[in-house]
């Protein structure tokens, strides 16, 4: 297991990840940094797991986007609609979810005791 540095909303983080895909993780932690920033920036004090969650339904709001557009530009394209839970994997989106959770509980600890 490799191990990775980030910071994200002036924070620094430590993750673990499989050997060879930290710069994978780094490049998505890159791409939540820049909306973190930008949303600092457009809300100023904004509570971190608020800011948090903003950041990824704008960078999940953008995925979709994209999708639309590949669709739109390769109608032969089965499409993946974000509304049919039947074609995502609702396990892995479960333990998702509740990772996220945890992460969400353990920034609002940190927060209350630093």
């Amino acid at each position: 297991m490799a191990e990775v540095s980030l910071t994200i909303g002036g924070r620094a983080y430590r993750l673990a990840c499989r050997d060879g895909e930290e710069a994978d993780l780094r490049a998505a932690a890159g791409l939540l940094e820049s909306r973190v920033a930008s949303l600092m920036q457009a809300h100023g004090a904004v509570a971190e797991p608020r800011l948090l969650l903003m950041a990824g339904l704008l960078l999940s709001g953008e995925l979709l986007e994209e999708r639309a557009n590949a669709q739109r530009l390769n109608p032969g394209l089965k499409p993946v609609p974000a509304s049919d839970a039947a074609s995502f994997d609702i396990q892995g989106l479960e333990a998702l979810a509740r990772r996220a959770e945890a992460l969400a509980l353990r920034l609002e600890e940190a927060a209350t005791t630093a």
